[in-house]
């Protein structure tokens, strides 16, 4: 070869070099360094500004992102136990309840927890603070507990209706220590907890008693007060208006805080699965999640709800969600699906981690 010919070849051997080192491609991190895998299963979802949200789950699981979901951080949690429900009342303050009466609490906007003494070891399916020191947690036999110095301390009581009177020996049955799945509160005194058996339970004295409100759904759907499904989600927006979400796919709703009346569906195939976690904006319109990677949607206030379609197939269950506003919202689920949406669910975002 000629001395020519091998410069040449030589030249071009360099320039390719320089080339590859300069443009690189860009690869999903290997599955082993991944934040996100298929195994992870995760409850709950909280978004605390566009940019900023707090992913829980199973094994004491914590990712937290600071891009709207583009990248995301796991945060040690101190525990393998499972977190099903996270809360927070400003952009610093936050607490997660979980398994075996598990507590944690942040201030520093969810990059360290610290975990609180519940004074109990039953699940805790759902936390809800009004304020810094003001929260309410329920769980596994009828169990509440309260704090009211931002849980430096945690009360213990069971919920137990004002009035036990007159009851069949199968509503005695059903009554005996129901599983409480989720809770809200509006203020100090007023608030709600749902849960097994289709409770609906409300309170205006802070939670010191209780009325049932589930009995006000006889006649609609449901003839027996037995057949009333489980409800797992209650999102009130005032004293007035919210919904219940629950088994066979059922959503009901109030309009005077007292009265529940049980909403209609338009689906092409009726939901046979539980919906997990209702939401209801102030304009009336609203979203719900559940099992078999159910979404359903209400575009109307007043109107009739809908299967959302998420432009995607989704094959795992779904069981959090968390909106900022009608336009910006979350959903996390099984198989370590977290979803986000800027266009009031018109498109679907997964994060891939």
């Amino acid at each position: 070869m000629a001395v020519a010919d091998r410069t040449r070849c030589w030249l071009l051997l360099v320039a390719v070099a320089c080339w590859c080192g300069c443009h690189r491609e860009v690869h999903d991190p290997p599955v082993r360094n991944r934040t996100i895998a298929i195994t992870d299963k995760f409850f709950d979802v909280r978004a605390l500004d566009p940019e900023h949200a707090i992913v829980v789950g199973y094994g004491g699981k914590i990712l937290r992102t600071a891009d709207g979901g583009f990248t995301w951080s796991q945060v040690p949690s101190g525990t393998t136990r499972a977190l099903y429900r996270i809360c927070f009342v400003d952009a610093n303050t936050g607490w997660i309840s979980g398994q075996e009466g598990l507590i944690l609490h942040t201030r520093d906007g969810g990059a360290t927890w610290q975990p609180q003494k519940s004074g109990t070891d039953v699940y805790l399916f759902s936390i809800h603070f009004i304020d810094r020191q003001h929260g309410w947690a329920v769980g596994d036999k009828s169990i509440l507990v309260e704090t009211r110095n931002g849980g430096a301390t945690w009360s213990l009581r069971k919920i137990i209706p004002a009035s036990q009177k007159d009851l069949s020996p199968e509503e005695a049955l059903v009554s005996q220590d129901p599983v409480l799945y989720d809770v809200q509160f509006l203020d100090a005194v007023t608030g709600w907890v749902v849960g097994e058996f289709g409770k609906i339970y409300h309170t205006t004295d802070g939670g010191q008693s209780w009325t049932e409100q589930e009995q006000s759904l006889l006649g609609d759907q449901v003839i027996d007060i037995l057949d009333i499904p489980t409800f797992f989600g209650i999102r009130m927006i005032d004293a007035h208006h919210g919904l219940v979400a629950g088994l066979d796919g059922k959503v009901a709703r109030t309009d005077d805080g007292v009265r529940w009346t049980f909403d209609k569906m338009h689906l092409e195939y009726p939901i046979v699965d539980p919906l997990f976690n209702p939401v209801l904006f102030p304009d009336g319109t609203g979203w719900a999640i559940g099992a078999a990677g159910e979404v359903v949607r209400l575009d109307t206030a007043g109107g009739a709800w809908r299967r959302a379609k998420l432009g995607m197939e989704i094959l795992t269950w779904l069981r959090g969600t968390s909106w900022l506003n009608p336009q910006d919202g979350w959903i996390v689920g099984g198989f370590g699906l977290i979803l986000h949406t800027k266009d009031g669910g018109e498109t679907w975002i997964p994060s891939l981690g």
